[in-house]
């Protein structure tokens, strides 16, 4: 019956592979059998065969080349193990042996299974695991490198578009409603792990005075420069974005009251207060008011925030205002 099959169908344990993979009828027709194995080998796709002992009972010429299956490899640890050393096949980023641990998990672990793999060649593939009846597994490799080229530039195209509808154009910074998401998701993760978060809002004073004076290029000119200022001297985890026209809040999650001041004194210090800076030629200060959420509504932690604010603008603006309790 084997004479039509392919060379190499049949290497390790008989012709129960075929029986157990196709039906009577063809097993008893040689020449069809052989017809379609040798059109499945023709067709150019990466399939093999695996024992219940995983041994590889059969691969096909484009899994060995996928694989770089060498003659003396036996078993599916066999083929992983030169994969990882050589660094063809899937990509590994973990040690070989964790790898393989967390392999035998997968393996037979449902009737059906289908998982990508990325190869060492920035290629993706798509692999379709069928168990059989005995524990034989049944494996076919497809090509989706387009594919999920395709699906990286809609990502790609969906990340500039949601970065675009976060962003405030002439500075970069987020702008409101990207600004009230973030606020609202930290007031959430300070309450659900008892840690402080301040907040400030800051006006830039005397702005109207800028545009009037210098024309509304240079009030630009003024944002774009606070916004750039605040990027180099506010802290990693703090959020800066800009919520009116010469509005800015300023988000500290795991800051203090006091902490929060200090970093909006730094900031207030590191402006063109007095003389023109490189890039800038005029001057410009800034009044912020500062307020520690305590477990309310974000309404009560902007309003005491404004009211500080207020406070500040009042008392001679260019400087920094707590929240009082």
């Amino acid at each position: 019956m084997s004479e039509n099959i392919p060379q190499g169908w049949i290497e390790h344990g008989g012709e129960t592979p075929l029986e157990t993979i196709l039906p009577p009828a063809l097993l008893r027709d040689s020449t069809t059998t052989g017809l379609i194995l040798s059109g499945l080998e023709a067709s150019g796709v990466a399939f093999a065969l695996f024992s219940p002992d995983d041994e590889l009972s059969y691969g096909s010429t484009a899994f060995k080349l996928l694989f770089d299956v060498q003659p003396d490899a036996r078993t599916f640890a066999d083929i992983m193990r030169h994969c990882y050393l050589e660094r063809v096949g899937p990509k590994m980023d973990a040690p070989i042996e964790d790898f393989l641990a967390m392999a035998r998990t997968k393996r037979r672990s449902s009737p059906q299974r289908v998982f990508e793999i990325e190869t060492s060649d920035e290629r993706w593939l798509q692999a379709d695991e069928t168990l059989l009846p005995g524990g034989w597994l049944w494996h076919v490799f497809t090509d989706i490198t387009l594919l999920k080229s395709h699906e990286q530039v809609l990502q790609r195209a969906h990340e500039a578009a949601r970065h675009a509808a976060d962003t405030d154009q002439l500075t970069g910074l987020f702008n409101r409603r990207a600004a009230m998401e973030r606020v609202d998701a930290a007031m959430q993760h300070a309450f659900n792990n008892c840690t402080p978060l301040s907040l400030a809002l800051i006006d830039l004073d005397h702005f109207k005075s800028i545009n009037d004076r210098y024309g509304h290029a240079r009030g630009d000119d003024v944002l774009r420069h606070f916004a750039a200022t605040g990027r180099q001297h506010l802290r990693g985890g703090d959020m800066l974005a800009r919520v009116g026209g010469e509005e800015f809040l300023v988000l500290m999650p795991n800051t203090s009251l006091s902490e929060a001041t200090a970093a909006m004194e730094r900031l207030r210090r590191h402006l063109p207060r007095e003389e023109p800076q490189p890039g800038l030629d005029c001057t410009y200060t800034m009044s912020a008011g500062v307020a520690e959420y305590c477990g309310n509504a974000a309404d009560d932690l902007f309003e005491r925030a404004d009211r500080a604010l207020y406070r500040a603008k009042h008392l001679g603006r260019d400087r920094i205002e707590r929240a009082e309790s």
